[in-house]
């Protein structure tokens, strides 16, 4: 292994799990340090800790890079074919837990930094680097480092999540269905055609907001002989979610050129304590992936709209809360960032890049909260191993990413 994928190794191998990505902190500390890059650590708790640097001279916009240190967890270590944090190199793939979902994009972002200091004072602006924690489990680290006010002033935010769709082994005669949760406006098998490389990337430039919420019934218990001194929770439950579908099914009129439309699931329902009684408690949770022309907020309304009406009729008395609300995200192809990441991408990855809408979140719905305005683009080494065992990330394209890298911010700040 070359340095750059030996880094790389070296962070794979800090087993970031939630609540363990200090390491990686220190490791991305003592490499700007070394390299005499301005930084600070950010301290969500003892073995949380996100890392912000910078370089520039300061005379222009600000241009910020945001990727997480956690990862989902090891999984099942005997479905791995190589152990999840070997960072181990067969056949020009890189192995490893959180190699595509994020520490490629991670750490190409932090050795780019490194080399683009050398040419600091041609930078005309500022270049910030956001390592954070927590993405996994609700985007607590970048959460924090908002409300810190932190992250204040930022024109344009990168994010080095996976933006590529592995070729080898895609079946032929390609559709939209090949691209689960992606919305792609051009014709998958002209891109891939067209595409010399074992990987085809896309430019994110707007992904769905998650609103999640629990809905609690609650009754009174009673013999089941004798029903009619209890109150069934779980009957008004079920109203509740009739009711619910109506109002969902009027929604799938309104799109998102890019992200479709909002997207309900019912995610979990329960009630009842045994079979010879009436349940007196219900609950049921809902995770809606939503778009910018039906605000969470409206949703949200007519949500308890539809509970004060129930609460006035039925015995039972329903009640809401809401568990995660971030908001979906939508920028411009033609902005800036995005038209300079195009140029540069296509260039250096020598395939043509579509820009694309995805269901799936980012840190990128709490940056937001300071500048709604600020161009958004997701773009990262990585691909869709993302969470799955054997997770790998290309050689080849992690290389080419940390030059990508550099060249944008080189011209975005030029």
């Amino acid at each position: 292994m070359n340095q750059a994928e030996q880094m790389l190794q070296d962070i794979v191998g800090m087993n970031t799990a939630g609540n363990h990505e200090a390491d990686v902190a220190a490791y991305l500390e003592a490499l700007f340090n070394q390299h005499n890059i301005t930084n600070k650590l950010v301290k969500l708790s003892d073995r949380r800790i996100g890392v912000i640097a910078e370089i520039g001279n300061g005379n222009g916009p600000i241009l910020a890079f945001d990727g997480h240190e956690d990862t989902v967890a090891l999984g099942d270590m005997h479905k791995w074919q190589h152990n999840p944090l070997s960072g181990e190199k067969i056949d020009g793939k890189i192995f490893g837990r959180g190699i595509t979902d994020m520490k490629s994009g991670l750490m190409a972002v932090a050795i780019a930094m490194v080399n683009l200091k050398k040419q600091e004072s041609k930078l005309n602006g500022t270049f910030k680097f956001y390592a954070t924690v927590g993405e996994e489990s609700g985007e607590i680290g970048a959460k924090q480092m908002v409300e810190l006010g932190l992250a204040s002033h930022i024109d344009a935010l990168l994010i080095g999540e996976p933006s590529g769709l592995p070729l080898v082994g895609l079946p032929k005669n390609h559709s939209s269905e090949a691209l689960p949760g992606i919305i792609l406006q051009e014709n998958l098998d002209e891109l891939i055609v067209k595409n010399h490389t074992q990987e085809q990337h896309f430019l994110e430039i707007a992904h769905k907001g998650a609103l999640s919420y629990q809905v609690t019934s609650e009754g009174r218990a009673a013999h089941s002989s004798m029903p009619e001194l209890g109150i069934n929770a779980v009957e008004a439950l079920l109203v509740f979610i009739s009711q619910q579908k109506k109002y969902f099914e009027s929604l799938t009129s309104i799109a998102n050129d890019f992200l479709g439309t909002t997207t309900p699931v019912i995610t979990e329902i329960s009630g009842g304590e045994q079979p010879n009684t009436v349940p007196g408690h219900a609950t049921m949770t809902v995770f809606i992936r939503t778009i910018p022309e039906v605000s969470q907020e409206l949703i949200i309304r007519n949500i308890e709209t539809i509970i004060n009406q129930l609460n006035d009729t039925l015995s039972a008395t329903l009640r809401l809360d809401i568990t995660i609300k971030h908001a979906p995200v939508s920028s411009s192809p033609e902005s800036r960032l995005s038209q300079i990441a195009k140029n540069v991408g296509e260039k250096i990855l020598e395939q043509k890049l579509p820009f694309i809408g995805v269901s799936g979140g980012t840190d990128a719905s709490q940056f937001i909260k300071v500048n709604p305005d600020m161009a958004v683009l997701v773009f990262g080494p990585g691909n869709v191993t993302a969470h799955q065992v054997n997770e790998f990330v290309y050689a080849d394209m992690y290389h080419k990413f940390i030059k990508v890298y550099e060249e944008i911010v080189s011209q975005y700040l030029a």
